[in-house]
């Protein structure tokens, strides 16, 4: 008899750091995701376009219901515990099982940047990645011209494979994006250094 293929997205998983509380994200939520999501500053280094309006975000918020209750991979909430409010998202953008392959993704609000937020929330989703999703390779990109997020990807350890020449066509401009990588066998020298 065949049984069913675990499903680590049904229930939808809860992950902490310190200073953080992955999940979810909730209705109430709305208003810490539009205070970053209709910030130009914020979506100048996004694929999606400045929120003009809450239904913008409702709308964003619409598809990540709908992925939770179909148990798919869908965004985390990145919840400041001290707080309670939700200051970004951070996810797994796409995933390739036959490739144990996965994108990482993330956003924040500009008032916590520079705090090391982003590199600790993505240690635990990396974790999370290789230790359950079976991962072999976690990837991320980011345009060219955006040193934060490189800097972030720096400090998860991840090794640049190179830049992809106009690689995106992104609100009326051909962009470049740099390629970041990080393998399971990396990242355990990192996780557990000897």
């Amino acid at each position: 008899m065949k049984t069913k293929p675990l499903n680590l997205f049904d229930p939808f998983p809860e992950l902490e750091t310190d200073r953080l509380r992955l999940r979810k994200l909730l209705q109430d939520d709305l208003h810490d995701v539009y205070n970053y999501a209709s910030n130009p500053e914020v979506s100048q280094y996004m694929l999606w376009d400045t929120h003009q309006s809450i239904q913008d975000t409702q709308q964003f918020f619409n598809i990540a219901f709908e992925k939770y209750k179909k148990g798919e991979l869908a965004p985390f909430a990145i919840e400041y515990k001290s707080t309670g409010r939700v200051i970004g998202t951070i996810d797994f953008v796409w995933w390739e099982r036959e490739n144990a392959t996965a994108e990482l993704g993330y956003v924040l609000t500009p008032s916590y940047w520079g705090q090391g937020l982003i590199p600790e929330a993505a240690q635990k989703l990396a974790a999370f990645g290789f230790q359950h999703m079976n991962l072999f390779r976690i990837e991320a990109r980011c345009y060219a011209d955006n040193a934060k997020s490189i800097r972030v990807m720096e400090k998860l350890g991840m090794s640049r494979e190179g830049v992809m020449r106009g690689r995106l066509q992104v609100k009326g401009s051909r962009r470049d994006v740099t390629l970041y990588a990080l393998l399971r066998s990396e990242w355990e020298k990192i996780d557990s250094p000897n």
